[in-house]
């Protein structure tokens, strides 16, 4: 089974394996890059690249699973959120179509819905 997406409200899409939706994933990026780079600015036609796009969110995911689980092992009240990242980011490794997802949701939280 995968992490496959087809529904109009991506946000909502969740991982069968993991029990993790688009929305909590791109929540774990933006937080992740954040940590990372600190308060951004992006423009919407700065990563247009599907493929780019995938292989950032499963960086930044990786990255955050990786802190929590290092965390973790010295604050006994990090297991979850250590478990949750993890199960993030295993979620957007399984399925392209997930991470993708969840590489728009990030867009959409970082600007707000595309104008019609």
């Amino acid at each position: 089974m995968t992490c496959d997406a087809g529904s109009a409200d991506f946000s909502d899409i969740v991982c069968p394996e993991t029990g993790v939706s688009v929305r909590q994933a791109a929540a774990r990026a933006l937080i992740a890059r954040e940590e990372l780079l600190g308060e951004t600015t992006t423009d919407r036609a700065a990563s247009e690249r599907h493929d780019d796009m995938i292989e950032d969110v499963r960086a930044l995911t990786g990255v955050l699973a990786a802190e929590f689980e290092l965390a973790a092992e010295d604050v006994q009240g990090l297991r979850d959120a250590a478990r949750w990242a993890t199960a993030a980011h295993r979620a957007t490794m399984r399925s392209e179509t997930f991470a993708l997802h969840t590489a728009f949701a990030m867009r959409t939280y970082d600007h707000g819905p595309e104008p019609s």
